[in-house]
Order: structure tokens, then C-alpha cells, then sequence
């Protein structure tokens, strides 16, 4: 009798011990990924003399949810016929979220979204792979053309932590926390075979378009010598003009 009640001992054991091998596994992947993150970018002081501002900027696209467009890794498409979800993006660890009407929220990393677009007024915001540039990270397309050249941007943000300090006669810092957004830029060739990463400066673009000389010359001969995004794409738009009509 007493080993008949060891051996239902030791079947109870094993039974116990595949449940929380196999269920407590699933029930903790079922709760995964619904609710945001708290801010990991804020870093909290140990001893602060003064008062901390409103922080500038966001670590995400805007301040508030969006609607929108999502294809996933797998072709999916969100939102599906039907289902009312709204988006917002974290620029810094490159996430997309869904919110649902049940205020249920949901991330997918980059890795399992090719492309997506978002709506904030009359703004839309379109991000997507380019595979044959990289698989890791979204850019911005700018300017595309079949034939000729095409500009795309990637978006980075970096938390900058207030820095305030009084040394008595005089101060220096800032009290806020501040998210700060800026760009590099891609520019692909006739083809989309070739691409080339570069920045806002004159010597970037001669060097990106160096077969294109005379037209580079031709357009500052034209236009003022700064360079900002919209001169970078007047830049591209005239060689396409000139060389590669539709």
C-alpha cells in the first residue's frame, strides 16, 4: 500500500512539474508585448539641485496615436478589415505600436515590419525597408525614380539628459530633458543596384554624384550655396531632369 501511494506521489510530481514546464511558458509568451515600455532613455539622477523642465521632443514619431498602415514581415496587413487599431513609432529603438479599442497595445520590432505609413493631420509619414541598402532599419523615401537617381533618408534620436549646474555668479546648462531628431541621407543610382550614405555638405554631394560634374556645377551656378534637404532634392530633381526625363 504504501509504495502503491509513493508511485501516485511521484505520477503527481511529474504531473505538476510538466505543467509548469509547458503552461507557465505560454501563459507568460501570451502576456508579452502589451503594454509600453516605460522611458529607459530618461535617466533619473541620484541627487538633483534643481527643478527639472518639460522635457522637448518625445522618443516617439508624435505625442499622440495615429492612423495608419502597417505590412508586417509576413505580408500581413494592418489594420484588417474591420479592426479599428491607431500606431505610433518609437524612433529610437525603432518600434511600431498598435493600440486597439480595448486600449490593448501591442509593439513589433523592426525586424517583423517592412514598411509603414502614419497619418498626423495633414502630414503622412512613410517609412520602409530598402533590402538591397539594409534589413536592420527604415528609411525615409524622399524622392524615387525609376530611371534615375532616388534620395532617401533615415531618421535617428538621441536623449540628451539636462545638464544644468549654478556655480553662484553664473549658470550653464539646460534644466530639460530633450529628445533630438536628425537625418542621414541615401542616394541610390540609375539601376537600384548601387546607393551611397552621405550628409548635408557640398563636398558629400560632389562626391555621391561625381559623374555628374557639369550638372552639379550648372545647378549652384543657378540656385544659393546653402545646403539643406530641400536643396538636396532640387540638386537630385534637376539631374533627373536633364538626364533621365519621364
Amino acid at each position: 500500500m504504501q509504495t502503491q501511494d509513493r508511485q501516485i506521489g511521484s505520477w503527481f510530481f511529474c504531473i505538476i512539474l510538466c505543467l509548469c514546464i509547458f503552461v507557465c511558458p505560454a501563459l507568460a509568451q501570451e502576456n508579452m508585448n502589451t503594454e509600453i515600455p516605460p522611458d529607459i532613455h530618461r535617466r533619473q539622477d541620484m541627487t538633483q539641485f534643481f527643478s527639472k523642465e518639460e522635457t522637448v521632443g518625445s522618443v516617439y514619431l508624435t505625442r499622440k496615436w495615429l492612423k495608419g498602415r502597417v505590412e508586417l514581415s509576413n505580408h500581413k496587413l494592418l489594420p484588417e478589415s474591420g479592426e479599428p487599431l491607431l500606431f505610433n513609432f518609437d524612433k529610437i529603438n525603432s518600434v511600431v505600436y498598435t493600440i486597439n479599442r480595448d486600449n490593448k497595445i501591442i509593439f513589433y520590432p523592426a525586424d517583423s515590419v517592412l514598411s509603414f505609413n502614419l497619418v498626423d493631420d495633414n502630414t503622412v509619414f512613410t517609412f520602409e525597408k530598402v533590402n538591397w541598402i539594409s534589413d536592420n532599419f527604415f528609411l525615409m523615401p524622399i524622392l524615387k525614380s525609376n530611371k534615375g537617381y532616388s534620395l532617401y533618408k533615415r531618421l535617428f534620436t538621441k536623449f540628451i539628459q539636462a545638464d544644468f549646474s549654478s556655480e553662484g555668479y553664473y549658470t550653464k546648462g539646460r534644466k530639460f530633458d530633450e529628445y533630438v531628431d536628425y537625418y542621414e541621407y541615401y542616394i541610390t543610382y540609375p539601376g537600384n543596384n548601387l546607393f551611397r550614405k552621405l550628409y548635408l555638405k557640398e563636398k558629400d554631394i560632389r562626391k555621391a554624384l561625381k559623374d555628374e560634374i557639369k550638372l552639379l556645377d550648372d545647378f549652384f551656378n543657378m540656385h544659393e550655396h546653402e545646403i539643406n534637404e530641400q536643396s538636396l532634392i532640387g540638386i537630385v530633381q534637376f539631374i533627373n531632369d536633364k538626364k533621365f526625363p519621364e
